[in-house]
């Protein structure tokens, strides 16, 4: 089973993520899942903050109490990196959050490439699943605004090149280490010469999410109490 293979704190930190990012789930699987209309409205309200945000026009900038807090977890487990992306997108801390999802990303790549005891049903699945879970929180923040899209992978990958992985040290391969670097590079090229493409790309689907959402909400809003009732007793 793969959670006999998951220290407990990492399993509890998992659960609170779970729940945090219900909403972000449940839109995948079912736009028109009333029962979650408070949810809609959050994450409707989400786009709001985050557009105040970049109208502030401020840089991409990482608290260095983040990077102390990274520093720490160098020495961990890969998936306390991304425990702590849940804990910083609760406090709206959305640069710092995607440092620690990128840097996180690179370290269990680097962890399950290297690991003599890496198993698909362990640390693959896991690394799957947070990314997953924690991803889609993130870029969903990210593509708001492709200049801090590319600083985050930027600020991640120096961070990777310049400071071990004490866990799991490079010293075990240098190369591939530090050949993971690469995939940071070519996504930064990539948005930099397809900016226009995925700026269009992300803004056609922030419309579509938006009308979906709005439509979700204004059948709820349409419903009798009666029938809101029901909904709430099958879900």
């Amino acid at each position: 089973m793969l959670t006999a293979l998951i220290p407990f704190d990492i399993m509890l930190c998992r659960k609170k993520m779970t729940r945090f990012f219900w909403v972000f789930t449940s839109l995948l699987i079912a736009t028109n899942c009333y029962s979650q209309i408070e949810q809609l409205e959050k994450y409707k309200n989400l786009y709001t903050t985050i557009d105040s945000l970049n109208k502030l026009g401020q840089p991409f900038l990482v608290d260095s109490l983040t990077v102390k807090k990274v520093k720490i977890l160098d020495n961990q487990h890969p998936a306390y990196y991304f425990a702590e992306v849940g804990n910083l997108l609760i406090h709206l801390k959305f640069n710092d959050a995607a440092f620690a999802y990128y840097l996180g990303m690179l370290r269990f790549r680097y962890y399950n490439l290297e690991n003599p005891e890496y198993h698909s049903y362990g640390d693959g699945a896991m690394a799957v699943s947070l990314q997953y879970g924690m991803g889609e929180p993130v870029n969903f923040y990210l593509k708001t605004n492709i200049d801090n899209f590319r600083s985050a992978l930027q600020f991640s990958s120096r961070y990777f090149a310049e400071n071990d992985y004490t866990f799991f040290s490079k010293k075990k391969d240098p190369e591939k280490y530090d050949s993971l670097i690469v995939i940071y590079s070519d996504m930064i090229k990539d948005l930099e010469t397809n900016r226009e493409k995925y700026q269009k790309k992300w803004a056609d689907e922030r419309e579509t999410l938006i009308e979906s959402i709005n439509k979700s909400i204004k059948e709820y809003n349409d419903m009798t109490p009666e029938q809101k009732e029901k909904l709430k007793n099958n879900h």
